[in-house]
């Protein structure tokens, strides 16, 4: 090779090496940091008292925001990166957070995932058909009831026309029934031997003497 080509060529050489070197060190590094793998994850939402499924509970994840709904089973699939947040919840109930681990053997995971239930106090209300105070102690100040529905809800109250009205209306039929039974029955104990009569009665008479005494009869 002519001495004057030589120096042309080592300075080819010097300038080519960094490049490969360059090249070298991000296919290393390409090699070391590689992208975390896509997991497929599944599994249902429950209660955590009764364990039975929740249905229409949010599952996303904390990452992006991203994320699906339970169907009305409980069931859930969502896809999720390694090391990433998933985050559970639904209204009504504590939501919850697992981890996607980066040692899985195979691209998918299985979960159930209970939720507790969140009992909230709420202070006590009462509701007024007013708006003040006030405003009530007027309108009822000026609220003025009318003879007429007073005479009339007396009468409605009257005894005499209640009984009337009763007598109107009669028997219903367990009374019927109940006054049958009685009946028969007094038959039966009294079967094959005249009934006794009250006139020879002594209880019966001092009942009636006493009710004498009382007043009783004049009423």
């Amino acid at each position: 090779m002519p001495q004057s080509i030589m120096p042309s060529v080592l300075v080819l050489i010097a300038l080519s090496l960094p490049a490969y070197i360059f090249a070298q060190t991000n296919e290393l590094d390409s090699a070391t940091f590689s992208s975390p793998a896509v997991v497929q994850i599944s599994g249902m939402v429950v209660t955590g008292d009764s364990l039975s499924p929740l249905p229409f509970a949010t599952v996303f994840r904390k990452r992006d925001m991203r994320g699906t709904m339970t169907d009305a089973n409980g069931f859930f699939s969502i896809p999720a990166l390694e090391n990433d947040t998933i985050t559970v919840s639904s209204v009504g109930y504590i939501a919850q957070e697992f981890f996607v681990p980066n040692d899985l053997e195979l691209p998918r995971m299985n979960v159930v995932q209970p939720l507790g239930r969140d009992t909230i106090a709420i202070d006590q209300a009462f509701i007024y058909p007013w708006p003040t105070k006030e405003r009530f102690r007027e309108d009822f100040l000026e609220l003025q009831l009318s003879p007429d529905a007073f005479t009339i809800g007396q009468q409605r109250l009257d005894a005499a026309d209640i009984y009337d009205r009763l007598m109107e209306v009669g028997r219903d039929g367990g009374e019927v029934y109940n006054y049958t039974m009685q009946q028969q029955a007094q038959q039966n104990y009294y079967q094959g031997q005249l009934p006794p009569i009250s006139l020879f009665n002594p209880v019966a008479w001092a009942k009636f003497v006493e009710a004498i005494r009382n007043g009783s009869l004049k009423r």
